[in-house]
């Protein structure tokens, strides 16, 4: 498999998994969350990790695109995760700047995979 298409399934598998814990989150009341949006946010952050890993990874072929988009993806999940732990596990409320900072990163995320999906088209040769 190609490595670009399997950075995409992986980042594809934490939208999903982030879109998840959305919905779990916003179901429950504040007060009683539970670990299974935790654990399920943790997944996806799993996944974007391998995809950032696998692009970061030497190719056969010189492919700086690649690894320019593996350390975005990187950065990005370690300011996710950062936020997570600081920003939004503490309970103290409603933080504005954090929470643009994370739609932030899930944006650049969403355009890695666009990326990714414009160059995987491009290089099979489908429109």
């Amino acid at each position: 498999m190609d490595r670009r298409r399997f950075a995409l399934y992986a980042l594809v598998a934490f939208a999903f998994a982030t879109a998840a814990a959305i919905v779990i989150g916003g179901s429950r009341p504040a007060g009683a969350q539970g670990i299974a949006p935790l654990v399920v946010q943790g997944i996806g952050y799993g996944c974007a990790l391998l995809a950032a890993l696998d692009l970061l990874a030497p190719a056969a072929l010189p492919a700086g695109a690649d690894r320019r988009l593996g350390s975005v993806v990187l950065a990005s999940v370690v300011v996710l995760v950062l936020l997570d732990l600081f920003a939004f596990g503490g309970g103290g409320g409603a933080n504005i700047g954090a929470g643009f900072l994370r739609l932030v990163c899930l944006v650049v995320v969403v355009a890695v995979a666009g990326r990714l999906t414009a160059g995987s088209v491009r290089t099979t040769g489908r429109p």
